[in-house]
This record gives structure tokens, sequence and C-alpha cells, in this order.
């Protein structure tokens, strides 16, 4: 398990993660300028994209700085990876039947629970880590990323939880918020509520769907260029993959392209099966075992022919002591850990 600690500023923060993971965040941005066309490099990172987020969350824009310098890499290259959703929209780069599944509960005795996988290209395999995030301002952190990015999902020990799905038939927006930092801004709040009002407050550049839980529930939220949708629980009961249920700012070529693609075909089936095999008093065990499953599949194998696969997965059950499971890679190759957490 490789735990990055980083505490302080956010300054102090990203130079304590590029310092302790500089090895993973060299390789992970070799393998990235490999696999990424320079034009789409420069294209995000001359985006807005980046004055946004020194506008709304400076903070973070510091610690994207800190993990250039900690890591000795170009600040641009950290930059531009960390846009990872946005660069997919800006150029009709979308995977082929791309995942990313999450089911939670907000009702029942044990408190509210979330999960999902965390499916991207296959060139990023190996750069897990998990980052405990102790900032001077905010409850300590818990966040499931690549080595040199600000967040992929995550949870704090204030109970908070947010897990995501991106929404590629959307619209986006340049001068929008990227989801990378939407995520960390909406993990500095200290209830769901807080939490969600933030979410649903900010400009957001891509089309994304976020899950935000605490112990006393959960919204599920589709954003886009055009602002945030609720998508109602059934029961109590969240399943959601990679297709818009109630936001209606459709990007009509996107949605096309997806379709002749079969990602929407893909996400449909992923969302039945779920939908069926999920019920709203199921446990954070028997989410975590749906997210094995290989035959739709909610887990993606490294094949060949599919070029993304299962990164990796997480599991949070929410409440006064809230708890965060992640495993790093595919089941057959990594279990599940559980870090704990430093806060007294």
């Amino acid at each position: 398990m490789t735990v990055i600690e980083c505490a302080g500023t956010h300054l102090d923060m990203g130079r304590a993660h590029g310092e302790q993971a500089r090895a993973e965040v060299r390789r992970a941005l070799e393998v990235w300028r490999e696999s990424t066309s320079r034009s789409t490099a420069e294209l995000v990172t001359g985006s807005p994209l980046l004055g946004t987020v020194r506008r709304l969350l400076p903070g973070l824009a510091d610690e994207l700085r800190g993990i250039a310098e900690g890591a000795g890499v170009p600040f641009a290259d950290v930059v531009a990876c960390n846009w990872m959703d946005e660069a997919w929209w800006m150029r009709r780069q979308y995977l082929r039947r791309h995942g990313c599944s999450v089911v939670g509960a907000g009702r029942g005795g044990s408190g509210a629970r979330l999960a999902q996988n965390m499916d991207l290209p296959a060139f990023m395999d190996g750069s897990q880590l998990i980052l405990r995030l102790r900032p001077h301002d905010a409850p300590e952190q818990l966040v499931l990323t690549s080595a040199g990015m600000l967040a992929l999902t995550g949870v704090n020990a204030a109970g908070v939880a947010v897990c995501v799905n991106t929404l590629g038939m959307l619209n986006g927006d340049p001068h929008g918020l990227p989801v990378a930092a939407v995520i960390r801004g909406a993990l500095a709040h200290r209830d769901r509520a807080g939490a969600a009002a933030f979410v649903r407050g900010v400009p957001h550049a891509s089309g994304q769907h976020y899950a935000v839980g605490d112990g006393g529930g959960i919204e599920s939220l589709e954003c886009s260029a055009g602002g945030a949708v609720p998508v109602p629980l059934r029961e109590g009961r969240l399943v959601h993959t990679n297709h818009a249920l109630a936001s209606a700012d459709l990007d009509e070529g996107a949605l096309r392209e997806l379709r002749e693609r079969g990602s929407v075909r893909d996400s449909q089936a992923r969302l039945s099966f779920l939908d069926a095999a999920w019920r709203a008093e199921g446990s954070a065990a028997e989410a975590e075992e749906l997210l094995t499953d290989d035959t739709v599949p909610i887990c993606v194998p490294g094949v060949p022919e599919w070029p993304i696969r299962t990164f990796g997965s997480v599991s949070y059950r929410l409440g006064q002591a809230p708890r965060a499971r992640f495993r790093l890679g595919l089941p057959e190759v990594a279990g599940w850990v559980e870090p704990g957490w430093r806060t007294a």
C-alpha cells in the first residue's frame, strides 16, 4: 500500500506529494506524454481552466505547483495531466466503453455507503496512490489518485465522500472548474450539505456525475456547463454509470459519437446489472463484491482490445466514524486496504 502523507498549506502538501512520490510522478508523466498527443496537452494547458482554479480555489493551484516542484517536473505537464476529463471532451477523444460504476445507499442502520470502480486508460495502471491530506484549514482526507493528480475520488474524516462518473455526452465549458478541483473543493467541507452546495454552486468544465454523501444520506448531481441537475434516489438507493439520467444539457455530437462507439450501450448494461443487484439495505461488503463482477463487466480487465481497465476501487462507510477502503488495481492483483485516520 502506497500512502503519501501530506500536511500543512496546499503548497506544503503539493511538495510532499511530489517529493515522496517523485519516481511515481515522473513515471506517470512519462507514460502520459507517450500516450497523449502534444496538441492535446497544449490545448488543455492553454485553456482558461487553471485561471478558474486560481480564482475559485487558489490553494489547489499552489498544490499543483508544489507537486511540480517536489517531483522536479514541468508545471505545465502536471496541470495538463490533472485536466484529464477536460482533455477527453476538448479533443473528442472519448474512451471506448469507458467505465466508472458507482453504488450507494443512504438509509439503514449502518449509515450511508458509497463505493465505485474507477476505470481509466490502461497506461495509467501502476500510478495508483492514496493521499492522506491534512490541510491546515479543512478535515483530513483520504484520496485515491494517480501520481501527480489532485484526486480521483475521496472521503474526509468528517464523513463526507465524493464518487464520480464521466458523462461525456453533456456540454463542457473551458471556463469551468475541472473535475479534479471540484472533488477536492467538495472534500474541504464538513457535511454533505456544504459539499453538495459547493458542487451545485461552481461552474463546471466537464460533464460529470457527483455522488456526495455523509452519514445522513447521499446527493446525486449530474453537472455540466448548464449547471447541476439532481438525480432522485430510489428508496434511498443510488446506482450510476456513464450516461445522463436527468440532465438534458446534451452535446448532440458527443452523444452520437458515444453511441457509435458503444459507450452508451455499455453504460446502460452496467446500470441495469447494478440496478437489479444492489439493495437499499446492501452492506459495504456487498458493494465491494458487486465491484468485482467480470460478466458485464463492472470490473474491466486489462485486455489488448479494450484500452481501459479498472484502475482502482473505493468503498466508503459514512457516519460518525467513517471508514475508507481502497483497492489499487484489479482484484486478482490487489486486495482491499484500510489506511485509517491520523486525526484523533
